[in-house]
């Protein structure tokens, strides 16, 4: 893999500076959530370039871009040093927060599709259909002129993804979208359209590169067959919840509790993981609706998963490239018989690692371990 230059543009895309010399440079994708990056450089700071607000380019690769966050200086012995952190496009989504629709039809809910009437039972939409729903309503054609983010469009709706209802209250637009992106197993991306001046959000489905397919050329990250210097395999239930008691409308003794599972039948005995999960106001219980206290319980019993996640470092020059042969969503196949692992696993995150001249690509396949902050908000149950 070649070592990138950093480009730095405006907000509005127009080419600031490019930098080929720095000493480190470690950049994170991920396909249902936001990721970041972090780089070094030598020498004083130039703040009407290196600033929070400002874009981020490796190369030309609009698909790995970012917004700077924080740039911090250091002078010592050494020289000046001045290190960039930020976050991949996507943090852009972060920025927001999904607000209730307007009206008593939807509940006092952001609810994808909208309810024409009280009561309506809606018609299930494709997971991209309702991903991209979000992201107009919030980012790129809010109600409100001032939600909007400039130079930000929709790709088209291709309809894409398992279909269902969703609904959101006042939480930040990008953990919602991860959420959608969870259940529905769909990945998304705000991107760089460097030819028409703009960024663009989109979905990510992934491409099926598994070894039982024959559409695709197949990938396999193995030790076996030098495609992988290390893997690492994890399965933890620390965090996980498989049963929740889904607090809705009323209060004390009044107050509506449905029993949910997302298991094929309910959980008992040391199999039983419980919690309680607070679901605002909502009333309606046992519906197909999109107002259903039960759908609702059933969505945030995911932000308490079973982990199953497996690390990798790939072989630098290996059988399959990033970006050339496989891609971050890609369905691959994974094979380690000292682990006891062969498994069909999505590419959920990717780490490039540029230091010194050598570079290193770290991949996490599965599910991509929450960040601290996500944690912490999935512990406090606070009625929106």
């Amino acid at each position: 893999m070649k070592i990138p230059s950093i480009r730095v543009l405006s907000p509005s895309l127009e080419l600031l500076a490019e930098f080929d010399a720095y000493t480190s440079l470690q950049y994170t994708r991920v396909w249902q959530g936001v990721g970041e990056f972090e780089f070094h450089l030598f020498g004083n700071l130039d703040r009407s370039v290196l600033t929070e607000g400002n874009l981020i380019l490796l190369e030309a690769d609009g698909q790995r871009a970012g917004i700077i966050r924080s740039v911090q200086q250091d002078d010592g012995e050494g020289g000046t040093t001045v290190t960039v952190k930020g976050q991949t496009l996507n943090g852009l989504a972060a920025q927001r927060t999904t607000l209730p629709l307007e009206g008593e039809t939807n509940g006092g809910y952001d609810v994808v599709p909208a309810l024409a009437v009280v009561g309506q039972t809606p018609d299930p939409v494709a997971a991209e259909t309702i991903l991209k729903t979000y992201a107009a309503r919030h980012l790129t054609s809010p109600l409100d002129a001032k939600r909007k983010i400039p130079g930000l469009v929709l790709a088209p709706d291709l309809g894409r993804g398992m279909k269902t209802v969703w609904m959101s209250r006042f939480e930040p637009l990008n953990e919602v979208l991860q959420a959608v992106g969870e259940y529905t197993d769909m990945g998304w991306e705000i991107r760089a359209d460097l030819d028409a001046g703009q960024l663009v959000f989109d979905t990510l489905p992934g491409v099926d590169r598994t070894d039982q397919q024959s559409t695709n050329s197949a990938v396999i990250f193995s030790l076996e067959f030098e495609s992988a210097e290390s893997l690492s395999y994890l399965r933890d239930v620390s965090g996980h919840r498989n049963l929740a008691y889904a607090g809705g409308a009323g209060e004390g003794a009044s107050r509506t509790v449905l029993k949910v599972t997302n298991d094929a039948v309910e959980p008992e005995g040391l199999a039983r993981f419980e919690t309680f999960i607070d679901c605002g106001t909502l009333e309606i219980v046992g519906s197909d609706t999109a107002m259903s206290l039960e759908e609702e319980g059933k969505h945030k019993l995911l932000d308490y998963p079973l982990t199953e996640s497996l690390t990798a470092t790939l072989t630098q020059g290996g059988s399959f490239l990033y970006r050339q042969h496989w891609d971050l969503g890609d369905l691959v196949t994974v094979l380690d018989r000292a682990l006891g692992v062969a498994m069909d696993m999505r590419v959920a995150q990717v780490t490039e690692r540029y230091e010194a001249g050598s570079y290193g690509v770290d991949v996490t396949f599965g599910e991509a371990p929450k960040h601290l902050g996500r944690v912490i908000r999935s512990l406090k149950n606070t009625v929106r």
